[in-house]
């Protein structure tokens, strides 16, 4: 058979308006739709994968932004701490300030008057200094406000131990005024506290310092140990430092495991992705939030870019379409021709003559090939030739596509599901059963052994024999953990009650089963699991099932 030359004369004839009219049974026709499809691929491929990358790209910008935003602000906060910290430290180890508070005298309060005044201007930034006696009252404040006992103060509480602190969100006794105190215990020679010298921080300072981050797409949240909300970029905290306790913000923090990260969260509707730290020094929480809607519009400048990109794409392919499908029809229709004939049954279809030097002459010699070997070609058989069952090569395989194809569909990633249900089975004896009865007997019992499974498992469920006494069982989405359970019980008895030649109870079977996805989702994972499962059976009697994921379950049940 002689693959046609080309006329290009008779083709030329065709216009975009006969191909369209006659694509319904024009080969030519349907070459040139299939390679303008082939051409678009690259186009739409472009624009998925392009925008895909683009969401990924801004969403890591998003999250890299905020966590630097997050980084300087909790880096200026520290820096406050520590600084005051180091100050007030060095007061506590004042001896004017022990030996006031171990013997108090008029002129001795004057001197650490004096220390602390002079602290507070060289500060200069609004807040108190404060000394506390042992027994919580305050002795001296810079700001001249009325004395206060502070027994029941948490941060005062924490000197008394001997630690320093820094306190969440409160009141002021003395002024009323809503407050941050760092104190710092006053220790005697033996170690023992004698009182404590704090600092009081109004917070408009760090309101004033977070709002210089704002910008009108993303919000950032300064949050203390309680969950109230500190600073806001965007003026969610109240007028007059009424700090207030957001439930939207509050609810972010459910979602909060560690120290960093980022998250996703719908507030009010509206998607939007938030990046977390939590300052070391404090405790608190500090939030950049980053509604979806400004990572999307970056997305669609850039797209409206691919898109005429794309399109530009897809006309040439359409030209180079065309072309293409004048070229190659001809040739196409005579191998098909060829190999309709040998799927009908005809075997008079001889050799293409091949003369040409292209794809095509490469895939009439390819045909060529085929049709000489057609009769000696032989697929590897995938059945076990004794047990009828699926040999090893095919059940692995099988279950791997299976497996791929369960796991692809489960696209909630629901680890309540069960995908899978994945048995060994071990028979139990069949050595001895060989080396006693032989080996002729042997192959006897794996048939019948095989019928039983058979019987047992139905055609959404695969059995394989993995070689010598031992067998795989698979089940796609079994109804229920317990028929899980019951079909091993039933597999159990077939080989305990297993009758051959009037011989009975010469074997048992050890089962071990694993459940995708909570012993794993790929097959070399759940083999492992099923396999150790086997071993824990043999371990412990033989003639008997186990699943280690039902015994986890009833640990904690019980």
């Amino acid at each position: 058979m002689k693959i046609s030359e080309l006329n290009f004369n008779d083709l030329n004839k065709f216009t975009f308006n006969d191909i369209f009219k006659r694509a319904y049974k024009d080969l030519r026709i349907k070459t040139f739709i299939l390679f303008t499809i082939m051409g678009m691929v690259p186009f739409v491929t472009f624009i998925i994968a392009g925008a895909y990358n683009m969401v990924e790209e801004q969403k890591v910008v998003a999250k890299e932004t905020g966590s630097l935003r997050n980084s300087i602000i909790s880096d200026h906060m520290t820096d406050l701490i520590k600084k005051n910290q180091v100050v007030l430290q060095s007061l506590a180890m004042s001896p004017n300030l022990i030996e006031y508070l171990n013997n108090p005298t008029e002129e001795r309060y004057n001197y650490v008057a004096k220390i602390l005044r002079d602290m507070d201007d060289i500060f200069n930034d609004g807040n108190l200094t404060a000394l506390t006696r042992a027994d919580g009252w305050q002795v001296f404040r810079s700001d001249g406000a009325t004395l206060v006992n502070l027994q029941k103060r948490q941060h005062f509480q924490e000197a008394m131990k001997g630690r320093s602190y820094v306190s969440d969100i409160i009141a002021s006794m003395a002024t009323g005024k809503m407050i941050v105190v760092l104190a710092v215990p006053v220790l005697d020679l033996d170690g023992k506290p004698v009182g404590m010298v704090q600092r009081n921080f109004n917070l408009t300072a760090l309101q004033n310092y977070v709002k210089l981050w704002d910008d009108s797409e993303s919000s950032v949240i300064v949050m203390d140990r309680n969950h109230r909300v500190i600073a806001n970029s965007d003026n969610v905290v109240g007028i007059g430092n009424e700090y207030i306790v957001d439930n939207t913000y509050k609810s972010i923090l459910g979602t909060i495991y560690n120290s960093t990260g980022a998250k996703e969260i719908t507030i009010n509707g509206e998607k939007t992705l938030f990046v977390y730290s939590r300052n070391i020094d404090t405790g608190w929480i500090i939030l950049t939030l980053r509604p979806y809607k400004h990572i999307m519009n970056k997305v669609y400048e850039k797209s409206e870019q691919a898109l005429i990109f794309g399109l530009c794409t897809m006309l040439l392919a359409m030209i180079v379409a065309y072309i293409l499908a004048l070229r190659v029809a001809n040739p196409i229709i005579e191998i098909t021709n060829a190999v309709d004939k040998i799927a009908e049954g005809d075997t008079s279809v001889q050799n293409l003559e091949v003369n040409r030097d292209d794809e095509l002459g490469q895939m009439a010699a390819a045909f060529n090939r085929l049709r000489s070997e057609r009769d000696t070609f032989q697929t590897e058989s995938e059945l076990d030739k004794l047990t009828d069952l699926l040999n090893k090569k095919a059940m692995e395989n099988l279950c791997r596509q299976k497996l791929k194809t369960l796991t692809a569909t489960d696209s909630a990633g629901d680890s309540s599901n069960i995908l899978m249900a994945f048995y060994i089975i071990d028979l139990d004896h069949f050595k001895e059963v060989n080396d006693f009865l032989g080996h002729q007997f042997g192959d006897k019992v794996l048939v019948e052994f095989s019928k039983g499974l058979k019987k047992i498992f139905h055609s959404n469920e695969s059995i394989g024999r993995f070689g010598g006494d031992e067998f795989i069982v698979t089940i796609e989405n079994p109804s229920s953990l317990e028929d899980v359970l019951c079909k091993a019980e039933q597999v159990r008895q077939v080989a305990k009650y297993l009758t051959i030649d009037g011989k009975k109870d010469f074997v048992t079977a050890s089962i071990g089963i694993a459940i995708a996805p909570h012993d794993g989702r790929d097959y070399d994972t759940l083999f492992s699991a099923a396999d150790r499962a086997v071993y824990h059976v043999k371990n412990s009697g033989k003639d008997n099932f186990y699943c280690e994921f039902f015994a986890k379950q009833q640990a904690e049940d019980e």
